[in-house]
Formats: structure tokens, sequence, C-alpha cells
């Protein structure tokens, strides 16, 4: 499919560089600051960063509600069931139901679906290697999310893309 296919819906190549440069900043910004608070695991933080900056306003602040609920809960449950469960393919699989059906319980949302099934699977696996995965899971993302949102709604926001009446 060529370029112009999608010309009216694409962002601008200066907001995509612009875009970029801030992703790399608040990414070097979110490693140093999860550093400076314990992390041993301070690429998290850059990975909120990276996830959370959307195309626009409303999709980086939606995104990030998701991103820290969904890690949150996620985290909470596994940590709590990973004391009675041991670690296997089927206690997984039991706990994305579980953590699944609680998000659509609360709010019908994929992204939110999504990120409680991606904590369920990193923090069942990783903090029984390391047991500080959960916590610095927990406080990584706040610290991404948050210099995202600040760098990226703060700081030269993305201009909003005129919606198409289609």
């Amino acid at each position: 499919m060529s370029k112009t296919a999608f010309a009216g819906s694409q962002p601008s190549i200066s907001n995509l560089l612009l875009t970029a440069l801030k992703m790399a900043l608040a990414s070097g910004i979110a490693w140093e600051l999860a550093k400076l608070a314990g992390s041993k695991h301070p690429f998290l933080a850059p990975v909120s960063v990276i996830l959370c900056m959307q195309p626009s306003v409303q999709q980086t602040l939606q995104f990030s509600l998701y991103r820290v609920a969904g890690t949150v809960i996620g985290v909470i449950l596994t940590v709590i069931a990973s004391i009675w469960l041991p670690l296997a393919s089927w206690s997984m699989a039991l706990l994305i139901v579980f953590g699944c059906a609680l998000s659509l319980a609360a709010e019908r949302h994929p992204t939110l679906i999504r990120e409680v099934a991606l904590s369920v699977v990193l923090v069942l696996e990783l903090q029984r290697q390391s047991e500080s995965y959960a916590i610095d899971r927990i406080r990584d993302t706040f610290i991404g999310v948050g210099v995202a949102l600040v760098l990226h709604l703060l700081v030269l926001p993305p201009k909003e893309q005129p919606q198409s009446s289609s």
C-alpha cells in the first residue's frame, strides 16, 4: 500500500520527530529516576514512557490511566495468588482469566485488560527471580507514566489531528 493511501490520517513528520525526541529524553529521565528510587529493574520506567506516548493528548491520558490501573491490579492479584499457586501454565492462565474478569467488571477497555494480563505473566515469573520485581514494576510504571505525561503533554504537546468527517 502506498504512503499516500493514509496521507489524511498520518501525523506530520515534524510531529513524529518531536515525539521521538521527547520519547528518547523522557526514557532517559525515567530510567535515572527509577534508579534513584532504588529500582533493580529501571528499564520498566522507559517502557511505560514509550507505551504511553500516543499521537494525541486524549490517547496519551487514556493509555496512561489504563497502564497504571492494569499494572497495579495485575501485580497485586499475582503477588497475593502466587503465595498459594505454583508457577505453571494453568496458574498463569487462571490468573489472567480472573484478572481480565475483574478488569471487565471495572472498565470494559482492551488496554486495561492487556495491561492486567501482561502484569500477571511478568510478575508470576520474574518475582520468583527477583523479590523486588513487583514493587519495581508498580513504582517504575508510575515514574514512567509521570515523566511521559509531563514531557509529552506539557512540553510542546502534540498537535491534535483534525477529525475526518467521513
